[in-house]
């Protein structure tokens, strides 16, 4: 017959089991850290990646408010240019217009000068650039007529017409005020 000994077994399987508990828990802590320290680096990168973008997008927002600054500048220059060019040709059309009735009164006048006799005929008022009015006076009616006729005669102006003679007496001399219309041709 055989004895056996189990009691030092059951010490040896108590051993045993009561290690395995300490090992697990020590095991699952482990685990448990590991997974808490990568969760961990993984925001911390995550993170990090965030701030390089703000940066990235600060510097993108500071280059483009440079740029568009400059456009802006750029943007003035060119309605400053095109109003001085505005202004240039509202200028140049003045000008144009200016030479271009320059000689308007100057022929006007002088028509109306070549039948005048100033010994005899002096006019007091001209008014008008195509529909002239003058006034004026003279010594006699032959003296008022003979302008009339002159001013037809000259075809600077058409439908001349007297409107009005009157005798008056100034400083003891009888004069004739004298009132005419006319059209400039062309």
């Amino acid at each position: 017959m055989i004895k056996i000994n189990l009691q030092p077994a059951k010490r040896a399987a108590k051993k045993a089991k009561e290690k395995a508990p300490v090992d697990t828990g020590m095991f699952q802590l482990g685990v448990g850290l590991g997974i808490v320290l990568v969760f961990l680096g993984a925001c911390g990168y995550r993170w990090q990646m965030l701030v390089d973008e703000i940066a990235l997008q600060t510097q993108i927002k500071e280059s483009k408010t440079k740029e568009l600054e400059v456009l802006k500048k750029k943007v003035q220059e060119v309605e400053d240019y095109e109003k001085n060019v505005r202004l240039l040709e509202d200028k140049v059309r003045i000008i144009e217009q200016l030479r271009k009735n320059q000689g308007g009164p100057v022929r006007l006048l002088d028509y109306i000068s070549q039948g005048l006799d100033p010994l005899k005929v002096w006019l007091t008022n001209v008014e008008g650039d195509k529909e002239v009015t003058l006034t004026g006076k003279a010594l006699t009616n032959d003296d008022i007529v003979e302008f009339v006729r002159n001013l037809q005669q000259s075809g600077y102006f058409s439908a001349v017409m007297l409107e009005e003679s009157r005798q008056t007496v100034e400083d003891g001399l009888t004069i004739y005020s004298l009132k005419l219309k006319m059209t400039v041709k062309g």
